[in-house]
């Protein structure tokens, strides 16, 4: 990944990211991101597809450490009762498996490259959670899920 920075100085400590760009080239091939900080310092950076997938996953993997954290805090900041078994399956199991994420809604398209299905998952919060996968794991996938499902309705 290519960096230039927007300023001549350096600061001892980080700033806060006030704001953020990207900006696609037309052929697929690379994008722009640059980050700028409260003190208007900025970094451009030029990413190919494989830096920006990495970048990607990276701040995914951040995100989720970081609700992990915030959920144990809240779950240490929630007094006890006899209904704590609910409070674990929301905030987290107790050794260290993730929480169940809340399904709001998906997206998914086929990658023309190499026949995987890439898309995202959200939840009510907004946390976005990319999926790729192979073509028959989504088929074994939805042939779970609607062996598992209710009938909506009946014909």
């Amino acid at each position: 990944m290519a960096i230039a920075s927007g300023t001549d100085t350096q600061s001892p400590a980080p700033g806060t990211l006030e704001k953020f760009h990207l900006g696609l080239a037309a052929d697929g091939m690379t994008c722009a991101l640059v980050f700028v900080d409260e003190h208007h310092h900025s970094i451009a950076c030029i990413a190919s597809f494989a830096d920006l997938n990495g970048f990607i996953v990276s701040l995914t993997r951040a995100a989720t450490e970081m609700a992990r954290r915030r959920a144990m805090l809240m779950q240490d900041d929630v007094p006890a009762t006899d209904d704590d078994d609910d409070v674990v399956a929301i905030a987290g199991t107790g050794d260290d498996r993730q929480a169940a994420f809340n399904v709001a809604s998906s997206t998914f398209r086929l990658c023309a490259d190499d026949g995987y299905i890439v898309g995202s998952l959200v939840d009510d919060d907004g946390q976005v959670v990319p999926i790729r996968m192979r073509p028959d794991v989504a088929n074994e996938m939805t042939r779970n899920m609607l062996k598992t499902a209710q009938v909506a309705s009946a014909c």
